[in-house]
């Protein structure tokens, strides 16, 4: 494969028969069209490449929404899943040695000065929600923090944490205590726009309504947050607004959960986002995505005090630690520890970035470029003085499909075109992103 190769317009004869039978058979509450109406429907995919059923071949810039880090069915991790596919695939309730491998090799990872213990279950969201429960028994507090424009899963528990408001509309009131405050956020930030007042403004805010006895906000059990903000449109919280939260969390004896199922495994240049500050050290980490290489799973991993509070069986699932996605997720580490792809993330992302930093220039409705490793975006405006968003991201990505990119739409105001390329992304292939990104604005301009 060679991507992009559009040998019939998209989508073609054999793509238009599947979407209508996907119209007839799945809700349109699903993901299937997060990108397209028109979503492409894959027959195969290598590395940063994806096939679809009529031969076209597409550039893959989203990673599966950042769960294919390595890529699409590298070969390591495509061989571990078959092996262990014919010895052992579930084993509830029951010990693994391949499970029990992983968990000891993500508590490495997390590394740290406390012991820390491992939950695991099969989705981001899952493992947010064992994040707030053993935060709540472990303090005895109901409450907790988030930010403005955060995204920390679609489940019930972990909707109320979420800044999104679409997410939430019709639902009425969710699960009560659920606070949010701005994120760091300096393109957009009421503090300021430099890094240092984002940071010191937003740490003042969030300290004003912990210590303030009429605030409104009761026992606040813990504040929780993305390293970098994914759905919110990829934005890097400015290095040291982390450990000023520590530095606040501990404080005001409030947990500090950090969410890096999408920042996490090598995608930003470090193992997890929060280690680009050394020394910072969070009561729960909350992880999923590449964890496994695009197989369901997730974990919470909590300093061992924390996770010893809640009862034996009390965080659990059926496929909570499933022994295939344990032998993916194994396979998985080993490709970013020996493929050095933090390292490959931050020097790749660099010359992204700087790309997007060109293409800016000749495109006045870019506001800004960002990233940090791999995770990466522009956000539009229309006009860069006011700052004004110009929310055409989705329109923008149904294009790039068409010209056989992946992009990811987001921001706060629908306005961020965002990038998570596979690690294993090579300069060409960006090139070729950036290229289609550039004929897309102009076409964008030239329609007004």
């Amino acid at each position: 494969m060679k991507a992009p190769q559009m040998r019939v317009p998209h989508p073609g004869p054999k793509t238009r028969e599947q979407l209508e039978r996907l119209g007839r058979y799945e809700a349109k509450a699903g993901l299937s069209s997060g990108m397209t109406p028109d979503t492409v429907m894959i027959e195969r995919a290598l590395g940063a490449e994806v096939e679809d059923v009529d031969g076209n071949v597409f550039l893959d810039f989203v990673s599966g929404f950042g769960s294919l880090n390595a890529g699409h069915c590298h070969p390591r991790v495509v061989e571990a899943v078959r092996e262990q596919a014919g010895k052992l695939h579930q084993a509830m309730s029951l010990g693994s040695k391949v499970r029990l491998d992983l968990e000891e090799k993500v508590i490495s990872l997390v590394g740290g000065v406390a012991p820390k213990k491992i939950l695991f279950g099969a989705s981001g969201g899952e493992a947010v929600e064992t994040a707030i429960k053993l935060a709540c028994r472990a303090t005895g507090r109901q409450e907790i923090v988030g930010f403005t424009g955060g995204f920390h899963g679609r489940s019930l528990g972990a909707l109320p944490f979420m800044g999104r408001k679409s997410q939430r509309e019709g639902l009425g009131a969710l699960v009560p205590g659920a606070h949010h405050v701005p994120y760091p956020y300096p393109y957009r930030n009421p503090f300021g726009r430099s890094p240092n007042d984002c940071v010191e403004g937003t740490i003042a805010y969030i300290e004003e309504f912990l210590k303030n006895p009429a605030s409104g906000w009761g026992e606040v059990a813990a504040i929780m947050t993305e390293p970098v903000q994914g759905n919110g449109g990829m934005i890097p919280a400015p290095l040291g607004f982390l450990r000023a939260l520590r530095e606040l969390c501990d404080r005001y004896r409030v947990l500090f959960i950090c969410d890096e199922v999408m920042s996490g495994f090598a995608r930003t240049g470090r193992m997890f986002a929060y280690q680009h500050e050394e020394g910072v050290e969070p009561d729960l980490v909350v992880m999923g995505k590449s964890l496994s290489g695009g197989l369901p799973l997730s974990a919470c991993v909590a300093k061992s005090e924390i996770a010893d509070a809640s009862p034996p069986g009390s965080e659990t699932g059926t496929y909570a630690g499933n022994v295939l996605s344990c032998a993916a997720g194994l396979a998985s580490i080993a490709v970013y520890e020996d493929e050095n792809l933090a390292d490959r993330a931050e020097r790749m992302g660099g010359y992204f970035l700087e790309r997007l930093g060109e293409l800016a220039e000749r495109h006045p409705v870019v506001g800004e470029v960002r990233g940090r490793g791999l995770m990466l975006a522009a956000e539009l405006v229309s006009d860069r003085q006011t700052r004004e968003p110009l929310p055409i991201a989705k329109e923008a990505s149904e294009m790039a499909v068409k010209k056989g990119l992946f992009l990811y739409p987001g921001g706060h105001y629908k306005n961020v075109l965002a990038f998570m390329p596979p690690i294993v992304t090579d300069e060409a292939q960006i090139e070729a992103a950036v290229g289609i990104v550039d004929e897309i604005l102009l076409e964008l301009s030239e329609k007004g």
